[in-house]
């Protein structure tokens, strides 16, 4: 038996962790398949571009912490998937027969869906863009238009809040004055985690002064010029706009793979509507809900759990039910926790909670500690 996972991001790792932990007697081979060699700590590249965190602090060898559980690792580019004949191809020809196969392969920057938005914007997607977005950012002096925004269909809109504020701080130590327009598709600021969550976020952008537009999209891109759908252009020196994402390109590869923009459907416990045998976690899967590194690690050990039972004889899936606990950046603001998760005693569709200061901050700091402990 041989369950092949695709991707060492949140999902896939978490995934693979549980598999390795559970099946070490058994003669179950878990195969984990990533096209680089470390998996680095999201959360934590907001704070590259501002010097507060080198890479080496926030990347973990995926080949150390495999063996610790009994895993295979192997780093490689998939190529495609044939589904029928329960196969992973890999670019250099290599293929992995497997019984179940996690998806898990993340998504990537669309740039192109917006005409212009490619190479007239900075990025903290990974640790290459978030390194050259330092090099830009240090390059910001006084007086120089800022723009900070989060394109329509872009699924995962903190990093650019969290990005706003600690820029904001950055500058602000350095005495450098610049204004700052930030906007966003939402209705309201962070609208998906609740009244209260955003109406601090408005407090913050009053307080700082930091002009804010919600429920625009963006109609135009030029060199140091963005015109929203409002009619409204914008000058800048220096933008960070998170675009619009679309699935792995081996997505696009597999022609037996059904997907929405390389995104695949799923049911509720994570398993493709199309291929009994293959389950999607994380951003690869095209769940309308709010991505994440933990929704995506939550997922992970659901599917992984999943698989487990169904290789016990067990017939009972688990479900996955779309919550949120959310630590976000306010730069000297310290950060923001927001709850938000469905149903409640009072009978209230949702139940929401956010609270901002320092704590929020401490908590994230644990968060990233917990993981450098448990990679490590």
């Amino acid at each position: 038996m041989r369950i092949v996972i695709l991707g060492g991001g949140f999902g896939g790792l978490n995934a693979a962790l549980l598999l390795g932990k559970k099946t070490q007697s058994s003669l179950c081979e878990i195969v984990l398949v990533s096209d680089t060699s470390r998996f680095v700590f999201r959360p934590s590249l907001i704070w590259v571009p501002f010097n507060n965190r080198q890479v080496e602090e926030i990347s973990f060898p995926i080949n150390k912490i495999a063996e610790k559980v009994g895993i295979r690792f192997i780093q490689k580019k998939v190529a495609s998937i044939l589904p029928k004949e329960r196969k992973v191809l890999c670019q250099d020809g290599t293929q992995l027969v497997y019984d179940y196969l996690i998806i898990a392969a993340g998504a990537v920057p669309d740039w192109e869906k917006i005409e212009g938005l490619k190479g007239n914007t900075a990025s903290v997607y990974d640790t290459y863009a978030a390194l050259q977005t330092k090099i830009q950012v240090e390059k910001i002096q006084s007086g120089q238009p800022i723009i900070i925004g989060v394109a329509q269909q872009n699924p995962a809109q903190g990093p650019a809040y969290e990005f706003l504020f600690e820029l904001h701080t950055f500058l602000h130590k350095r005495n450098i004055r610049c204004p700052i327009t930030f906007f966003t598709y939402e209705k309201e600021l962070l609208n998906h985690q609740g009244k209260r969550g955003s109406l601090i976020l408005e407090n913050h952008m009053k307080e700082k002064q930091i002009s804010y537009y919600c429920d625009v999209s963006i109609a135009q891109v030029q060199p140091g010029c963005l015109q929203l759908s409002n009619g409204i252009s914008f000058p800048y020196s220096f933008s960070l706009i998170l675009p619009p994402y679309r699935g792995a390109d081996f997505i696009f590869s597999s022609p037996d793979l059904a997907h929405e923009n390389g995104l695949l459907p799923t049911n509720k416990t994570l398993q493709s509507t199309q291929w009994e045998n293959i389950y999607v976690v994380g951003d690869a899967n095209a769940m309308k809900k709010y991505k994440s590194g933990r929704a995506a690690e939550i997922q992970g050990k659901i599917a992984a759990g999943n698989i487990l039972n169904r290789i016990k004889g067990n017939s009972q899936q688990e479900e996955y039910h779309a919550d949120m606990l959310y630590l976000m950046e306010l730069g000297t603001d310290g950060g923001l926790f927001v709850i938000r998760y469905p149903g409640s005693k009072t009978g209230k569709p949702y139940f929401e909670w956010a609270v901002d200061g320092y704590l929020p901050h401490l908590m994230k700091l644990a968060f990233e500690r917990y993981y450098s402990w448990k990679l490590s």
